[in-house]
């Protein structure tokens, strides 16, 4: 309070310094008529403005003071010395706040260190507000606010829906998709209730979407018939044993291989036909199966299909609740590029998925325990990069309807 006080000071009397040098020389040396009044009108309407610049900002310009964000020379020459952190100014179009250190910023104390003192002392620990935080240039940092609503509800899912991408939801700069070229193998992770089933038939029906651009969409659901009623659209096979997904996936594998055999005679890196989409529902139930003969069989073929598959353009996208070495084996996981993680208080998930904690807090400022319904973290299998999502909610009334619509419409 007081550092913020001291720099509004020093900050008018510079200001006020330099109003009045130029004074003395304008009055000097062109006589200006009024000029007084003139003077104070500018005096009035300079101080008006640095007013409201620091109520506007007081909680950006105090925060270094506040939080004691300084950084230590590593130089001899200048040891014992200490050079605080500073607002240098708020980008209001894209909602940016940059800080600067003259001697170096540690970027590292707003993303992980100091975070938490930081989102509370700005107070925007219990608003839907995010921070994105990323060094700028050589000595600054930049603190990137944006909002993610926390529930979005879709009534009409086609007008979201795009050709050729599929739709994940919605991340800080719009509509996050996702190309078919570019879709890899993907698992999605989270608990009852975190929106995997909503986040799945979301994707289901961006595949519906561009079916004639896909060769084939085959449903895995050994649980639930959440996907059974997905079975009676044309293009779309519906699986719901074990005994049968082995059969699948022995299919899958031959078929790879008469791809690549294509591919060969060709000389193409990709498969140039249409893709396979394998939607695969509670894998975690296979892990599960008292048969272990057949299911070592399902692992060693899915492990092949997700070391080959994608050139070949047979995509698996799985969906678990949880991703332990008892429901998945290690080596399937580390074969998945892409990967989304909802809400779960399971640390084994979170570290097969996205990360350490660390990890999660340079994403989002809320713990991966503590998500709302429909918020995932998603990791591109292409480019690595991770993003905050919030999938919109599709009641099950609205999935009805579209599937009925693409039991009439797809031929």
């Amino acid at each position: 309070m007081i550092e913020g006080i001291r720099l509004f000071i020093l900050d008018i009397m510079i200001r006020g310094w330099l109003l009045l040098i130029t004074y003395i020389a304008v009055e000097h040396v062109f006589h200006v008529e009024n000029l007084k009044l003139y003077a104070c009108i500018i005096l009035i309407a300079l101080l008006a403005e640095r007013i409201f610049y620091y109520v506007k900002y007081w909680d950006f310009i105090t925060m270094p003071y506040s939080l004691k964000l300084i950084t230590r020379p590593t130089s001899e020459a200048k040891e014992g010395k200490i050079y605080l952190d500073q607002f240098m100014h708020y980008d209001k179009k894209h909602s940016i706040a940059y800080f600067y250190n003259r001697n170096a910023i540690k970027c590292e104390e707003y993303q992980l260190n100091r975070l938490n003192e930081i989102v509370h002392f700005l107070g925007i620990h219990d608003k839907p507000i995010e921070v994105d935080i990323k060094p700028h240039k050589s000595k600054e940092v930049k603190l990137h606010f944006y909002r993610l609503p926390l529930f979005i509800e879709c009534n009409n899912p086609l007008m979201s829906l795009e050709h050729g991408k599929i739709f994940y939801g919605y991340y800080k700069e719009g509509k996050y998709l996702v190309a078919l070229e570019n879709q890899t193998h993907m698992i999605t992770v989270g608990e009852s209730g975190s929106g995997k089933s909503n986040f799945m038939n979301l994707l289901i029906l961006s595949l519906l979407h561009n079916e004639s651009m896909i060769d084939h969409i085959v449903m895995i659901d050994l649980k639930a018939p959440e996907l059974s009623r997905y079975q009676y659209i044309a293009n779309v096979s519906f699986v719901d044993s074990v005994e049968a997904v082995d059969t699948l996936f022995q299919r899958l594998k031959e078929l790879m291989n008469e791809r690549f055999q294509h591919m060969k005679k060709h000389n193409e890196l990709v498969y140039s036909g249409k893709p396979i989409y394998v939607i695969f529902d509670e894998v975690g139930t296979v892990g599960t199966h008292h048969d272990k003969k057949l299911k070592d069989s399902i692992f060693a073929n899915m492990i092949e299909l997700f070391q080959k598959g994608r050139a070949a353009k047979i995509i698996l996208l799985l969906f678990a609740q949880k991703i332990d070495s008892t429901n998945i084996p290690t080596n399937v996981l580390t074969n998945i590029q892409s990967k989304v993680l909802m809400k779960t208080d399971s640390d084994f998930n979170v570290n097969n998925t996205i990360g350490t904690q660390e990890d999660i807090q340079l994403i989002t400022k809320t713990k991966v325990a503590d998500f709302n319904k429909g918020r995932a973290i998603v990791k591109d299998g292409i480019t690595s990069e991770k993003h905050l999502i919030q999938v919109p909610y599709i009641s099950e009334k609205t999935q009805n309807l579209m599937i009925r619509y693409f039991e009439v419409t797809i031929e």
